[in-house]
């Protein structure tokens, strides 16, 4: 059954559903306790199956209200299909020979790719059909080669998300344009940073990378590119005279990343009848997600539950 329920109604569930994520005590358990953690993933016969059960699990909630309310669907589907998206990467990056680790991100009946396509031996250029077929984007038509592709995908996913404010009124598309530009400014940071430093782009190649991120927005982006970089800036300087060391680009994107979730914190809270809180819920279920991944990839190596807190993204 679409279109159920009222905003007002819909506000509700998210309140309810905010409520019950996780809190830094609650990650630190379950880092300390193996068994704490797979009661999570009852079953699973290795680390890539605990990650999908409960991949599956956190987004059920998102699943079950996907149409419950017209204006908000099409920015649930988005932020489900920013998962799918890495689907298609994994389908893409076997059809290309690249080296793969088939973790899935089951996204239930808004699915575009099967998984069984992974068991088949898809050339380049089938796969480039399929990915024109699932993506409705004219880039795909004169895009060859693995990392263009991929761009593509990446490109295509960013447009739907910055598309899925069309049914919302001035105001409200005013509130998410916010979210947007703030994460646009962080993406930006953490991918110049990474080019720079681990590829060793230059500026010119790195501003056509993020070319496809900024023109969704033209412009506007730019002066929260600097809000952000003077913050990490003091971040990194205080770091620096109480460690007494630089700090390494993995320092600079946890910043990043705990920047932008204390923000969007902030946010939820601001005006219940606003979309406020659906758009910051979204993406703190997207770190949850992010979390539970990363505790138990540090239980797979061994970690200390020190060691796996201290990428843990949450609340201080």
């Amino acid at each position: 059954m679409k279109h159920y329920a009222d905003e007002v109604n819909l506000h509700a569930r998210i309140y309810a559903m905010k409520s019950r994520l996780l809190s830094l005590e609650d990650y630190a358990a379950l880092a300390r306790s193996k068994d704490a953690m797979y009661e999570k993933a009852p079953g699973a016969h290795d680390y890539t199956e605990a990650k999908e059960m409960i991949f599956v699990q956190q987004i059920k909630g998102i699943i079950h209200l996907a149409e419950a309310t017209q204006r908000y669907t099409p920015l649930f589907l988005a932020f489900l299909r920013r998962f799918e998206a890495r689907n298609a990467k994994l389908i893409l990056a076997k059809a290309y020979g690249r080296q793969i680790h088939e973790q899935w991100y089951d996204i239930g009946p808004y699915a575009t790719f099967d998984r069984g396509l992974l068991q088949e031996d898809l050339t380049p250029g089938e796969i480039k059909a399929l990915l024109k077929q699932a993506f409705p984007d004219d880039d795909f038509e004169h895009a060859s080669g693995y990392e263009r592709l991929e761009m593509c995908i990446d490109m295509n996913t960013a447009g739907s998300l910055h598309e899925s404010s069309a049914l919302f009124p001035p105001e409200a598309k005013k509130v998410f344009e916010e979210f947007l530009l703030k994460r646009i400014a962080v993406v930006t940071l953490m991918l110049h940073y990474r080019l720079r430093e681990n590829y060793h782009w230059d500026n010119t190649r790195i501003m056509r990378r993020l070319e496809f991120l900024h023109r969704l927005v033209g412009d506007k982006a730019w002066p929260q590119v600097r809000i952000v970089e003077e913050a990490l800036s003091r971040r990194l300087e205080q770091l620096s005279r109480s460690a007494g060391m630089a700090r390494s680009c993995v320092d600079r994107e946890y910043y990043l990343e705990q920047y932008y979730y204390r923000w969007v914190s902030t946010m939820f809270y601001q005006d219940f009848c606003s979309i406020h809180c659906v758009v910051a819920y979204l993406w703190l279920l997207y770190y949850q997600v992010r979390n539970l991944f990363r505790i138990i990839e540090g239980m797979r190596f061994s970690l200390s539950s020190g060691e796996i807190l201290e990428g843990i993204i949450s609340e201080v």
